[in-house]
């Protein structure tokens, strides 16, 4: 099951739509988003997708937010720190900025994946058995190309897709 990853888009709608164009092709079937959409009017972009949603700390009216990715259906759901399986493996998807429940994420044990944003830059690292992931950002500024990533969690495949 590959899994498309994004976060921190910033309403950057022209970068969403080509991320989305992209994974789509790929063959993503599910979106991971790690926070900052930033407002609620983006995730209708999203429509026809199943997306995970984690609340990042630039959303505006994160409450109105959480409602419209709920409202999109298909298994669509959101809050502070989602817990998910796929494909055997457990992830934990939150934004980051709460430096101590990334932490706590990370070093639990519980996860195969922690996949996080904020930071705007790329991970991917093993801390103990959990690979930690950030695909980057989408919008707002950023020290890399804009990115996201693709990870197929039966496999372990992963790779950074600039936009």
């Amino acid at each position: 099951m590959l899994l498309a990853i994004l976060s921190d888009t910033h309403d950057n709608r022209t970068a969403i739509r080509r991320a989305l164009d992209l994974a789509r092709r790929r063959g993503a079937v599910e979106i991971l988003h790690c926070g900052d959409l930033a407002s609620p009017a983006t995730a209708e972009l999203f429509r026809g997708w199943t997306l995970q949603y984690a609340s990042g700390n630039m959303d505006r009216g994160g409450a109105e937010i959480r409602a419209a990715v709920d409202r999109l259906g298909m298994g669509s759901a959101s809050g502070a720190e989602l817990h998910l399986e796929r494909d055997g493996k457990r992830i934990a998807l939150l934004h980051g900025h709460r430096s101590e429940n990334l932490a706590a994420a990370i070093q639990s044990g519980n996860f195969d994946y922690v996949f996080h944003g904020h930071t705007h830059r790329r991970r991917d690292e093993h801390v103990g058995q959990t690979r930690v992931i950030n695909p980057g950002a989408l919008g707002s500024y950023t020290n890399d190309s804009y990115s996201f990533c693709m990870v197929d969690p039966a496999n372990g495949e992963a790779e950074f897709i600039e936009v």
